[in-house]
């Protein structure tokens, strides 16, 4: 019977949903635009589609939030690729994103390139990633001229909505993706209308995620006590769990400024923590494996109207492996037709072990690796 009674209010709200009327469409965004305070400037869900823009703008790390529903990180430095998909489904007329979902996978992709060329086995590393990302609601600074200006836009794109809806109310009758396009077209323009000509002073919003990474294949090692002993090959499993509170100021005249901080932990090894000495592919010294703590922060800054921005990650480990580590970096994102950000480039200058505290003798050179990474938002945005 309640599998029944189930069956029959789905199949209602089916119903329901595919019977959406022009007229009923036309009230819904009504009640949206009536139920919008002047402060807050746009709607619930033109502001997740604002923020989508904002926060998708940086992307360089598989812990950066991004609102799309997929997206992929390269980092060639670490050889490593990051696919996410956002579990997150629309609910509502007009609801803020609060929390949602990720998972993905990450494989080391340069690895195999290099084993195959220096003719020894492939070092595994993929696994996968679980990502939940709670989002703080969005704080809006702007003048009282600024907000009746807003006010007057919306609502003509309001009505400009409601002539297109008229205009195409003959294919409601064939086409069940009509409404659900006016309603992110009504939101995109508030959007890209509040973004195009600066009507703020400061929009501000903070994010807080927990990501895991789950290794699925051990990765091996090629490990003897001293040159000329046994060789034996050693597993790790390099478990990763993370903290990340990230706050982002988008300023009409400062430009944009994310700032971070994090901990983390990771099931690391003498191999991967530089401890042992290595020549080619065989490790020499004593092979442990220890849990490494660290905390990070980083800056990063876009100037207002410009592609090309400045970065900089401190990485302090604690432990076994209690090096300083540091990332400057320069992102550099491609703007697709639409004008929204479709490739985010950084070219990376990393220094290790800044403090000398694993190597003392290793010079500058020796500690200084050129990077880059390439992330990729696509798909749709978690409207």
């Amino acid at each position: 019977m309640r599998k029944w009674v189930l069956s029959l209010v789905t199949a209602s709200s089916i119903g329901v949903i595919q019977a959406q009327t022009p007229d009923s469409l036309i009230h819904e965004l009504r009640i949206i635009h009536d139920s919008i305070p002047s402060a807050n400037l746009i709607s619930h869900r033109a502001m997740n589609v604002f923020l989508s823009e904002a926060a998708g703008y940086y992307m360089s790390d598989p812990d950066n939030l991004t609102l799309y529903k997929n997206s992929v990180i390269a980092n060639a430095a670490e050889g490593t690729l990051a696919i996410y998909h956002n579990l997150r489904q629309s609910t509502g007329i007009d609801q803020p994103l609060r929390s949602f979902l990720s998972i993905g996978a990450q494989a080391n992709i340069a690895d195999a390139f290099a084993a195959h060329s220096e003719g020894r086995p492939y070092r595994n590393q993929f696994g996968l990633l679980l990502k939940q990302t709670w989002i703080g609601r969005a704080a809006v600074a702007a003048t009282p001229e600024q907000q009746r200006l807003m006010d007057t836009l919306r609502t003509a794109i309001l009505h400009s909505t409601e002539t297109a809806i008229r205009q195409q109310a003959n294919d409601f009758t064939f086409d069940p993706d009509l409404p659900l396009f006016f309603e992110f077209d009504y939101s995109h323009k508030q959007a890209s209308t509040l973004a195009k000509r600066f009507l703020y002073k400061v929009i501000s919003f903070h994010c807080t995620g927990i990501s895991l990474y789950v290794p699925l294949i051990p990765e091996g090692f090629q490990v003897a006590p001293s040159s000329g002993d046994p060789i034996t090959t050693r597993h790790a499993y390099p478990l990763y769990l993370s903290i990340t509170h990230t706050r982002l100021w988008e300023g009409s005249k400062f430009g944009r400024i994310y700032a971070t901080i994090a901990g983390d932990a990771s099931l690391s090894n003498s191999c991967n923590g530089y401890l042992l000495d290595k020549l080619g592919s065989l490790y020499t010294g004593d092979y442990m494996t220890f849990v490494t703590p660290s905390v990070k922060g980083q800056l990063v800054w876009f100037p207002a109207n410009s592609h090309i921005g400045v970065s900089f990650l401190a990485r302090q480990s604690i432990g076994d492996y209690h090096a300083l580590d540091g990332i400057l970096g320069i992102p550099v994102v491609l703007i697709n037709k639409q004008a929204e950000a479709a490739v985010t480039f950084e070219f990376q200058v990393r220094i290790y072990d800044m403090g000398h505290s694993i190597d003392a003798g290793r010079g500058l050179n020796g500690r200084t690796a050129i990077g880059l990474t390439a992330g990729i938002p696509f798909g749709k945005i978690a409207f």
